[in-house]
């Protein structure tokens, strides 16, 4: 079965649908969400899109980086 990320989805939302994504945002940078609590609130009203605007990060970097972890991002 193919991973597909949905730029539109919550970090919270693709966190519960790949547990192994976790690991990977944090080495991109997103090292917030590993804090206590913080997937279960920010997460559930946070994109990839938003997170990485916020941390003033290129998100084509970050696709690329899900493209090579073998995530088809839609």
């Amino acid at each position: 079965m193919e991973k597909q990320i949905d730029l539109k989805k919550s970090v919270y939302e693709l966190v519960k649908a790949y547990p192994e994504l976790k690991s990977l945002l944090v080495e991109l940078g997103f090292k917030d969400i590993v804090l206590p609590g913080m997937l279960e609130t920010a997460g559930r009203i946070m994109t990839l899109e938003k997170g990485a605007k916020m941390k003033q990060y290129e998100i084509s970097k970050i696709i690329k980086k899900l493209e090579d972890n073998g995530y088809k991002v839609v």
